[in-house]
Order: structure tokens, then sequence, then C-alpha cells
């Protein structure tokens, strides 16, 4: 027999069991007796999923097996009308066979097995997964360079960036070392890694800055710079490879970049500028945590071009970040397993010894007993005032150092004190996340605003790394917490998750006491048509074009008083105009002699002819000074037809109609007072330079400047790289899906599903790389009735090594069976979470049942 006898073509289907189709990563776990029902079936299908379940009708013969696309047979079944199987093994062609009685093989199907990282649990953490996944594309810098000719993508164009968004890229994208190839190839001779590629055509600035230090230079036909008060670029590239190889699996690929990545670690220690000769470890200047910007205070030199952006070797104050030095000790063990991948024992040996030895040195000097000290001064008399304790500031890289070499006793004390922080947090902050925290007080400039971006902000890049180091040190309920309240804060604020957050939110203050100032014997224009003796109708519009249906007297408009003129009642004197045109005062000067906070301002203006400026206000105190603000069009205030506009200080305050067109309004202001502490006399209203007519309805003073309401939402930073964070630990850390120590491309994966901790009890996952097309995919189902985990799994390794959790109160294992055949297993403690630990073959799917 062959493939092309028309009886098996003719009689013979595959056909996806429609159960599965119902509800997305939910296919049985066994074969139900009723598939034989046509109204189950779907029609025949060429394509397919791990662990959909599929039925082979109509076939002869007497053996039915079915091959991966590795070529591993992973079904064998006796024939029968109906044969169901569900799908696992390496990803590919996958080939349905059978053996007739005389031991001949016949080809009946190929069908392709594709799978894709997913998360289903029908209800809250497949939306909470799709947020995560959203955000990871949401940064305008995704996208490639091209340099000499060839292009290179990368998540973002800077090696710190790019690294920790490929945390949650590469379960979606298999081009993480793209942009490892571009950084080794313009790597710097004595392994230095530039920080960015720059992906705009203007690099002036920084080759002026770096004009004498040398940090941005033009390689080939694009220019390369390094940040000079970064210390993380080397080990970040490091990690890099790291995540690609493990996602990858690529040997040659990872053999070519070894040498590059092991320059890179030899950089710091060789660079006066990098290293600490007093302390052994890795050092810069002051800056907040891991950011580009130092401390402006009395140590800054002046070295030219923003001093705060760059260093000087000799006359910089240097000392020790705990964070570069974690980060390279994690980079250390990192390189040593790779170099031990590929036979290079003795090399890996001097970065492990070089590791431990910094990791020794490190905790002697800045470990406190609760967490790591932000930064130490190389020189001890130095004696910084940046307005805060900084013995007391907890630091963001506490919760990245979390998922590297830590003692179990530094990873419980770190916990604890974020634990610690979040039942003492400042009023409306969103989590404890912090950027660092207390926030300084003093020493940043630009970046000093308290509790925005490094400045006390609250990370969402820092919530999933928090995360993943609780998932992975006993502290699953609090991981699970974490991301809970991050997917809350993404539903909250625009679908998704930013970078940062601000880090308190006072409720806002009482408001302010309001006083509207009497215009009425400066108007000269009235808001209707009519107008009179030396009264301008409303803008000299044509009849009807007016402002009729305005109210009058005292009127709250955008919560504020203002007192409305009534023309009827004043010789038909509403507004004060100004303007150049003939008739018309150019300035107009109203009394106040008071002192006041901030002015609001009702009105508008005609169009502007040219910069948008419609006239000025100056502000004339009683001691002869003065302060001029212009107004503008666009800021200020907008046109009185259709008006549209929305500042934090201005907006649209009345919109009503008249004859002529449906759409006219007037505009509210709030101009701050620029020395609120004098007395002000007057306020002078000038005239634009043109024809245009400037008009003013309302004048109020107020006793408080013009409050706005804080947001939320914070700046700084690329949203891809919290959002990337937050699905590394939902992927690794609460589904639980991970490489085992010296395995890639999930060849020995770890899957340790933490459900348990969560309101979930059937999920559905695949995590897969498709840069490897490695994956695991499992279906989970906690019977909390008869205390039993039920697990359907297979992947594309060989093994699987389980780390199943056992619920809150559950101590103890009574078994587990695993295709329903007893398995010897062990238990282990993390914290107070005990673990059933098992290994088994894998590729096959298979059933495990875990009772306790």
């Amino acid at each position: 027999m062959n493939t092309s006898l028309p009886g098996f073509a003719r009689f013979s289907r595959l056909i996806l069991a429609g159960i599965g189709l119902a509800s997305p990563g939910f296919a049985q776990t066994k074969p139900d007796p009723t598939l034989s029902n046509p109204a189950q079936l779907s029609s025949p299908i060429r394509r397919a999923q791990p662990l959909d379940t599929l039925l082979v009708s109509g076939a002869s013969g007497t053996t039915l097996t079915v091959s991966d696309g590795a070529g591993t047979e992973y079904v064998r079944r006796a024939v029968r009308p109906a044969v169901p199987f569900a799908v696992g093994g390496a990803l590919g062609t996958h080939v349905v066979r059978v053996t007739d009685g005389q031991g001949r093989k016949t080809e009946l199907f190929r069908f392709a097995v594709e799978a894709s990282t997913s998360i289903h649990d029908g209800g809250y953490y497949g939306p909470m997964f799709e947020l995560f996944r959203r955000g990871i594309e949401e940064n305008e810098e995704v996208g490639s360079t091209v340099w000499n000719g060839k292009p290179y993508r990368y998540f973002v164009p800077w090696i710190l960036d790019h690294g920790h968004t490929m945390r949650g890229q590469k379960y979606f994208r298999g081009y993480g070392s793209e942009f490892v190839d571009l950084l080794r190839e313009t790597q710097r001779t004595d392994g230095m890694i530039y920080s960015f590629v720059h992906h705009t055509p203007n690099p002036e600035y920084f080759l002026t800055r770096d004009k004498f230090s040398g940090y941005t230079q033009k390689i080939g036909d694009r220019y390369f710079t390094r940040q000079p008060t970064e210390n993380h670029p080397e080990y970040m590239y490091v990690n890099t490879v790291y995540q690609c190889w493990k996602s990858g699996g690529d040997l040659a690929w990872l053999t070519k970049t070894l040498p590059s990545a092991a320059r890179a670690l030899d950089y710091a220690p060789n660079d006066p500028a990098r290293w600490s000769q007093r302390f052994q470890l890795l050092k810069r200047v002051y800056t907040i945590d891991s950011w580009d910007f130092a401390v402006d205070d009395e140590y800054l030199p002046n070295l030219g071009l923003t001093n705060s952006m760059i260093i000087g070797p000799v006359k910089s104050k240097f000392g020790v970040f705990f964070g570069d030095n974690t980060g390279y000790i994690a980079a250390c063990f990192e390189l040593t397993e790779m170099l031990e991948s590929i036979g290079q024992a003795t090399e890996a040996k001097k970065y492990r010894e070089r590791g431990e030895s910094l990791k020794a040195r490190l905790d002697q000097l800045a470990w406190n007993g609760r967490f790591y000290t932000h930064f130490i001064d190389e020189d001890p008399s130095v004696k910084r005032n940046l307005g805060v304790d900084e013995r007391l500031q907890l630091a963001q890289s506490n919760a990245y150092s979390l998922n590297r070499p830590l003692d179990p006793t530094q990873r419980k004390a770190i916990l604890d004190s974020y634990l610690g922080l979040k039942s003492n947090l400042p009023v409306g902050s969103p989590g404890e996340w912090y950027s660092i925290f207390p926030p300084f007080g003093r020493g940043f400039g630009a970046h000093n605003e308290i509790w925005q971006y490094m400045n006390g902000g609250v990370g969402g890049h820092v919530a999933g790394e928090l995360a993943r180091g609780a998932f992975e040190s006993g502290y699953e309920t609090y991981g699970a917490d974490i991301l809970n309240r991050l997917f809350e804060l993404g539903k909250k604020y625009d679908n998704k998750i930013y970078f940062a957050y601000t880090g308190s939110m006072p409720p806002p203050p009482a408001p302010p006491v309001f006083k509207p100032l009497d215009l009425a014997p400066l108007a000269n224009m009235d808001t209707w048509d009519l107008g009179g003796t030396g009264v301008f109708s409303w803008m000299q519009s044509k009849k009807g074009d007016d402002l009729r249906e305005l109210p009058v007297g005292e009127q709250t408009l955008a919560n504020v008083r203002f007192n409305l003129l009534d023309p009827a009642k004043n010789n038909r004197r509403a507004v004060v105009a100004v303007s150049r045109k003939t008739g018309y005062p150019a300035t107009v000067e109203v009394p106040v002699n008071d002192t006041t906070a901030c002015v609001y301002l009702l009105h508008t203006a005609s169009k502007p002819a040219s910069e948008n400026i419609v006239g000025s206000v100056t502000f004339v105190y009683a001691d002869g000074s003065r302060k001029t603000q212009y107004l503008i069009s666009g800021k200020h205030l907008t046109y009185w037809w259709f008006p549209a506009l929305k500042t934090d200080h201005s907006g649209v305050a009345w919109r009503g109609k008249n004859p002529v067109t449906e759409g006219v309004g007037l505009s509210w202001c709030a101009l701050n007072n620029p020395e609120p502490r004098k007395k002000l006399s007057k306020l002078v209203f000038t005239a634009p330079e043109n024809e245009g007519i400037y008009t003013l309805l309302g004048l109020t003073l107020a006793t408080k400047p013009h409050y706005v309401p804080v947001k939320a939402p914070s700046y700084g930073g690329p949203d891809n790289w919290a959002a990337a964070t937050a699905m590394a630990a939902l992927v690794e850390g609460l589904a639980g899906i991970k490489d085992a120590p010296t395995s890639q491309a999930y060849a020995r994966p770890v899957l340790a599903p933490r459900w348990g901790e969560t309101r979930s009890d059937t999920v559905a996952v695949t995590i897969c790389y498709p840069a490897s097309g490695g994956y695991v995919a499992y279906r989970y189902t906690h019977d909390r009735a008869r205390k039993q985990l039920h697990l359907t799994t297979t992947g594309s390794g060989k093994t699987l090594r389980y780390h199943l959790l056992l619920p809150e109160k559950a101590t103890a294992v009574r078994s587990v069976r695993v295709d329903g055949k007893p398995v010897t297993f062990a238990t282990s403690t993390v914290e107070k979470s005990v673990y059933a630990d098992f290994e088994v073959a894998s590729g096959a799917p298979q059933r495990v049942v875990l009772a306790y």
C-alpha cells in the first residue's frame, strides 16, 4: 500500500473535535465518549495547536501512529472507526500513518502544528495577559535601524531598555539577538558597549557633549553613544546574550558571541572611570538608581555641556551603586553557564570566582540587613545634603536584585521591606514599587520633581520584577497580589501599563476664596449686536452674530465665580475690549489694590493674525515692579466660534448659540500671580500688534494658586519595558514556565504553576519561544473538593521537571500519578510554601494528578 491509494483519501478524515473550539484553551483531558457525534466535530483540518483533541475517522489497518515535527512518534493506537488523540511534541509537520496486518505503513495525513504564547482562564487572567501583551508593543521606538546596509531590529534602541523589554518580548518575537549583533559589531576594542544607537538624524548634541571624552562616535554610517554616567551596558549586554541563547538555543551564534561577552565583562575592572580601586567594585557618579543623570549638588564639577550627564575621571565624585554590581554579578554567572555549555570550563571558572568575590565585597559594603543601601561615596569626606535620609532609601534595583544571585535571607529581607512599605504607603500611592523611596528633596534639578519618574515615582517597570522575585522566593500570594494590582491600574488608566505612576496623590485642597472684580466702569462693548453711542456691538459682527444667550450676574463657570455684566443695566456696556483698530483703546488698566495668588480670566478674541498672540496682561505691583504675560490663542483662550480648548490652566467656560451659528463660546484661563506676596496695584490689558480684538468679560482674584489635579500616570521611560517585566512575572512566576538551569529552548523546562494563589481554578497555558520553536503547553485544574491538582501537559522538550505548589494549608502530598501510574516525587520548601518535585519524559501529552 502507499499514500496514493484512493481508499484512504476517500474515506479517512482528520478532524478537530469541536469541544476544544467552544472555549479556546480548554481541550479535554481524556477522550469523550460522544466524540462520534458529528455535531461535535469540525471539518477536516490542516493545522492544529498543542493539546488540541483530533480525531482520525474512517482509517483502515491495524495500528495508527502520529509523529511530531522532529519525527518522534508520540501516538500509537489500535485502529478503530474513530481514533481520538491529543496533539503534542515538537512543532512542525506532524504525520499520521497506519500499519496494516502485513506491517506495511501508509501515510494518511500531514498537518502543521503551531504554537503561540497565550493564557486563558475564562475570567480574570486572560484579560490580564492581553493587556500586558498589548503593552509590550506600545512604544514608538520599537523598530529597526539600518547599519552599513543591513537592518537590525530592536525593541528599544538602548541596551538597557531592549534587554528588559526582551524579558516579555521573547515569548512573542524571535529577533532579540539582532540588536546584540549590532552592539557586538560596534563594540569598542577595550570591551565597552555603547548605550544606544542613534535612531534619529540629529547627534549634534551628543557629539558636542562628548567631543573630548569620545563617548559618541560615528561607526560606519551610524552614530553610537555611551551615556557617560552609566555602568550597566556591559552587564545588560551579557544578560541579553543570555536571554537570546536561552530562548533561541543557537549554539553556533552563542559561540560566535561569547568572546564579545567576555570582553564586555572585562571592561569595567580595567577602566578607572568604571572601577573603584578602594572598594574593588563597579562605580559610577551619584545617580538615582541606574539612571543617566547625576546629582546636581556642590560636588558636581564644571565639566562642560550638561554637567549632570557627563563625568570627569579625576574631577567627578564616584561611589558604589549596588544595582550595577548585582547586575554585573548575575552576568558573571550567566557567562559562566554559557562558557560551560561550549566546553570552556577554565574560562567559566574565572567568571564564577569573579562573581562570588564581588558578591562578598558588595554584601560587606552595602547590605544593611534589610536591603542594599542605594549609594556609597568613595570619598568619605563627601557629606551630601539631598533632603532625605539616604540610609532609609529603598531603591528599585533591590526588586531587580531579587532575580539575581542572592541568599535566601536577603530575598526574604527585601520582600519584607516592600511589604512593610505596602502597609505604610503615602497618601494616594498606587503601590509600593517605587523607583526610590523616600524621594530626594533636592539635588536633581529638572529631574527633582518629587513623586514623579525616578524621584519617588511608582514604577510599573518595578512591579513585574518584584512579583517575579516574590514567586521564586516563597511569597507566591504577594506575587499574585502585585500582578492583580498592576492589572487594575492598567484597566483604570488608559488600558495599559505605564513605566511610572505618581508616587503620592493627596486629595485636592479646599477651593480658594474667589473675589470677582467689577468691570462696569471700563466696559466698552456689548455682548449683543446692538451697541450704542461709544459702545461697540459684539465684535462688530453681522446682525444676530453675538453672545445673546450668555447669562448675566454672578455665575460659576468652570468652577470659578465670575461677575458678568448685564448690558441692559449698564448702557449696553458688558465687555472690556482692546484693539489697535480706530476708536478702541490699545490698553485698559483694571485697578486691583489687593494681594492674590491667581487671576482668572473669562475672555475670547478675534482670530490672531500671526504667532497666535492675541494680547498681553501685565501685573503691576505697588512697589512699581511689573511682570508681563502674553495671551496666546490655543493656550490661554480660543476663538469664540466653535470653541475647543483644554489645558491644565484653560478651557471652554461657556457655550451657546445665536441666530447665525449653532456654536459660540468663551474661554477661561488661570494665571498664577508671579509675585503672590506683593500687593498687586493693577492689571494692564494690551491689544495685539495688529487689528485683532481682545475681549475680557470676567476677571476674578483667588486666594490660592490654580489647582491642577495630579495625573496618576507619570512620565519617562518606555512603557513597553514595564509591560514586559509584568509579562515575565506572569509567564515565569504565575504560569510557572521557565528553562531549567543549563538548558535552553525548553529542552528541559521547569513547570511550576502557582494558580492556587489566585481566583482561577482552570487555566490553559501555552508559552512559546518563536526564536527556536521551543514551547510548553498545559491545562490546569484545581479540584478543591477532591483535593487534587490535574494537569495535561506537552512540550517540545524531552523531559519536563514539575515543581508543583501545594495549596496554602496543604503540607503533604498523598500521591502523584502520571497517565494513571504512580511516580516517585520529593517535596521541597521555599519559606513556608511546599512544592512537589518530580521529572518525567515529555513529548507526548501526559496527564498528571497530584493528590494532597
